[in-house]
């Protein structure tokens, strides 16, 4: 079902074309910047050019020739250069109504799925490393990217990639085994299987999780700038284990295993469902064997005993695609995973990545590369900003981050004692349950409203207020207006003509009914962009207007005809708006 708002907008542009005798698309019929210009408007500076006349004699002559008797269209007026077009409310909202109902869960969906599959990958946190606040935005944006491209249309199959294998692991392991390994003439590097064994049994239970990995990681850092020289142990370290050692690899694997079992946990707090999870391990043997390839054919050169893709006639520099000990990077293993993932889903249209904007460079030597190796599928880098607290920045080197786990416990409780206080009167599950909705729409609005390619500080108290552009905002909005459902009990029909709803006349009717009808839009423009801060705003405004709806006008005490068509047209609001949130991720309580 296409858009009521862009139907009226191809409905408009029709008629000028006919009226003006000039081709008019519904792109050129736009939201004026000021409402009591009116509802939608032309300008006519395209067609002032083309024909060589003045911008306000066509607009004049547009306004007095289009009529008032157009199905949707109340008044259309010039002003300078503008056709200013009056929506006809009682037509509009009577058959925005319908629309919302005959959708159901999908309005504001596609009418054309794109069948051929993108797979979409995000949710790539490290394993041996502490979960952090700085995780947080890549996996609600993706998270919610995935749904937003979904209700597109998109055959989306989300994916994750974690760094288990490399620099920060054998760092990570180097400093475990050398806090809790018994003294030994072996290097650190010759360990037996019996000692690898000995050594994780050593770990306490309390501290087998990536809190406790990640401190080792930090210990590492710190003791690597102290001491130099310890650089060839940790690098021996590394080698062993992507030769596969024995003993190197039974603590690998286990203490991997720590963390992808909290990792687990934490993405289902967050809503991320994955179809695959890929590890770095699985590739860095392809990739190495692709880097060798790639010497073979030219592609790529020794450099000071690294190897190298030199990118310079592209003006993207050198990349690195081994390091100068034989050990692989990031980029070894990235090689690898395309040609993967290509091969697990052959017919992918396009192969998306969601990394922080400060790898821009990186993908784009890692797509020429690809590219010179003959890949072919559309690959595509939408990037983001990193977060930051009023603390400052955060980095697991130095070891000053906020965990994840922290970060929501704060929030939990901050919006624990703001319900009790709200309502001593309810039980535990209620306060607990209304708490962790509240916590999370703080959380997740917060993240999302901004443009992701802005850097952004996180507000924990603003993040959870009740008024402004905030998570819990919206949800009030939305527990208002099921309440006021809830205590009419069942008075509209869904998909008939009446209770009809072509009374509705008021400016809050009107504001409202065009914000709902804007949503297929809304939605359209957020997938095209990978922007989830548009249905976040457009949520924002939509439940301020519905505010004012239910601020302003009776609902309940209204006359019986005018009741029943507010309370539809409520129910289509309440619909909407729940879309709206769903698609970010927020879940609404009964009541707040």
């Amino acid at each position: 079902m296409s858009s009521l708002f862009h139907t009226v907008k191809e409905h408009i542009a029709q008629r000028i074309s006919v009226v003006a005798d000039f081709s008019v698309t519904a792109n050129d019929i736009e939201r004026p910047p000021n409402a009591d210009m009116g509802d939608l408007a032309f300008g006519c500076f395209r067609a002032a050019k083309e024909s060589g006349k003045n911008p306000a004699e066509i607009a004049k002559s547009i306004a007095e020739a289009f009529g008032t008797s157009t199905r949707y269209v109340e008044s259309a007026t010039a002003a300078g250069p503008f056709v200013n077009f009056t929506i006809k409310i009682g037509e509009f909202a009577h058959q925005l109504v319908l629309n919302v109902e005959q959708a159901g869960e999908s309005y504001g969906s596609s009418t054309q799925p794109k069948h051929t599959p993108t797979v979409f990958e995000y949710a790539q946190p490290n394993t041996h490393k502490e979960f952090h606040v700085g995780h947080i935005r890549n996996l609600l944006l993706g998270a919610s990217l995935v749904k937003i491209l979904r209700h597109d249309g998109w055959n989306v199959i989300p994916v994750s990639y974690h760094g288990d294998v490399g620099a920060h692991v054998a760092k990570c392991l180097w400093r475990l085994v050398s806090a809790l390994r018994k003294k030994s003439k072996r290097s650190i590097a010759e360990l037996t299987t019996e000692d690898a064994q000995a050594i994780l049994e050593r770990v306490a239970s309390t501290d087998r999780n990536g809190s406790y990995l990640g401190r080792l990681y930090t210990e590492a850092s710190t003791a690597l700038e102290e001491h130099p020289e310890i650089k060839d142990e940790i690098s021996a370290v590394q080698i062993a284990l992507e030769k596969h050692d024995p003993a190197w690899n039974l603590i690998w694997e286990e203490t991997r295993r720590w963390s992808l079992e909290e990792m687990k946990l934490y993405f289902q707090e967050l809503g991320v469902n994955l179809d695959r999870q890929y590890l770095e391990s699985e590739v860095v043997d392809d990739g190495q064997r692709m880097v060798d390839e790639l010497l073979a054919k030219n592609i790529a050169k020794e450099s000071q005993g690294a190897i190298i893709v030199d990118l310079e006639d592209q003006k993207l520099g050198v990349f690195l695609v081994r390091k100068s000990d034989g050990t692989s990077l990031y980029s070894t293993k990235d090689l690898a995973l395309a040609f993967l993932k290509q091969k697990e889903y052959p017919t992918m249209s396009r192969s998306v990545m969601l990394v922080d904007l400060r790898q821009s460079l990186y993908f784009n030597q890692l797509f020429a590369t690809l590219k010179m190796m003959g890949y072919t599928v559309p690959t595509e880098h939408v990037g983001y900003e990193f977060v930051t607290l009023k603390e400052g920045a955060m980095s697991s080197r130095k070891g000053n981050i906020v965990t994840y786990k922290s970060f929501r416990d704060e929030m939990y409780e901050f919006a624990w004692k703001q319900t009790k206080e709200r309502h001593a009167d309810w039980n535990e599950g209620q306060v607990s349950y209304t708490a962790w909705a509240l916590a999370k729409a703080g959380m997740s609005f917060g993240m999302l409203k901004q443009d992701s390619d802005r850097i952004m500080t996180f507000d924990l108290q603003e993040a959870l207020s009740f008024e402004g552009d905030t998570g819990p905002y919206v949800q009030y909005a939305l527990v208002r207006l099921h309440s006021i459902l809830k205590k009419a009990g069942s008075p509209v029909s869904h998909g008939e003509e009446e209770p009809s709803c072509h009374s509705l006349k008021e400016p809050q009717e009107k504001a409202l009914a065009i914000a709902i009808a804007e949503f297929g839009d809304v939605v359209a423009r957020s997938a095209a962009e990978m922007r989830p801060s548009i249905i976040a705003n457009w949520c924002a405004d939509t439940a301020r207007l519905a505010n004012a709806f239910y601020r302003d006008l009776p609902v309940l005490d209204a006359d019986p005809a005018t009741r029943n068509a507010r309370l539809r047209f409520i129910a289509s609001a309440y619909r909407s708006l729940s879309i709206g949130v769903g698609l970010l991720g927020i879940p609404v309580p009964e009541e707040m």
